[in-house]
């Protein structure tokens, strides 16, 4: 793993915090069912509905928001849509140029 250097401040060293360039894990491509794919877009759709009504509202929102029966419809949607993607099966990704691209840009 790569570290980013450290930052200088006014001609002192600052103290020296790893911080990781390259992510813990490659991402991961789902293969789903037009069906599956056409229910997780209505669920990312009415998820983003929701959220949007709710931060749009006048009303006090209070400590516990999810205590309010809107966050907890937005919560369920998003289980929902968890459960929906995670339930595809892993589909190899084609294509490596990104990672070709990223490896040259970090000089490796």
């Amino acid at each position: 793993m790569r570290l980013l250097p450290p930052a200088r401040n006014e001609g002192k060293p600052s103290p020296v915090i790893p911080f990781p360039i390259e992510t813990a894990a490659p991402p991961v491509r789902r293969r789903l069912s037009p069906a599956a794919s056409q229910a997780l877009e209505m669920l990312g759709h009415a998820i983003e509905y929701l959220a949007d009504e709710y931060a749009a509202s006048g009303e006090t929102k209070g400590p516990l928001g999810n205590a309010d029966p809107r966050v907890e419809a937005i919560q369920l949607l998003k289980k929902l849509n968890r459960e929906l993607y995670y339930s595809g099966t892993h589909a190899p990704v084609q294509n490596k140029s990104g990672s070709r691209i990223m490896r040259w840009f970090l000089g490796e």
